[in-house]
């Protein structure tokens, strides 16, 4: 079972649908959202909606330890990298993707837009929800 963790950075990306991911050989998936902000069970002032640069500079670093740890944790819970599935360039969305990887995680680029994905991406979903290797 691969795991899979959705990133979610502003009130935008939470009315969303959540991307369709489907893996090869059939392979089952399990979804875990993640809120940039500090309280998972009640997300409210997500990190790419607070326009005070103070706080963004405290949250940061506690919202990229926490992302790596979910991570790490994923992978030593269920033997595989998980996917963290990313939505644009925000700054939540490269939180998520640079202290994923760091963590263990697959970085996949779950939106369609015409920017270059992030460094740390390996992974773009194409309109069918396949994974295809990232190739620059």
């Amino acid at each position: 079972m691969r795991h899979a963790i959705i990133v979610v950075g502003s009130e935008e990306q939470r009315g969303q649908p959540a991307p369709k991911l489907a893996m090869l050989d059939d392979e089952a998936t399990r979804t875990t959202t993640w809120y940039a902000c500090t309280n998972q069970n009640h997300p409210e002032r997500l990190l790419d909606d607070v326009r005070n640069v103070i706080l963004r500079i405290f949250l940061v670093p506690v919202l990229a330890y926490r992302i790596y740890l979910l991570a790490q944790n994923t992978k030593l819970w269920s033997g595989k990298r998980p996917l963290i599935l990313v939505r644009g360039r925000g700054l939540s969305s490269r939180v998520a993707a640079y202290a994923g990887s760091w963590g263990g995680g697959d970085v996949v680029k779950a939106d369609r837009d015409d920017e270059p994905p992030l460094g740390p991406t390996r992974f773009l979903l194409d309109d069918d929800g396949n994974l295809k290797m990232r190739g620059d």
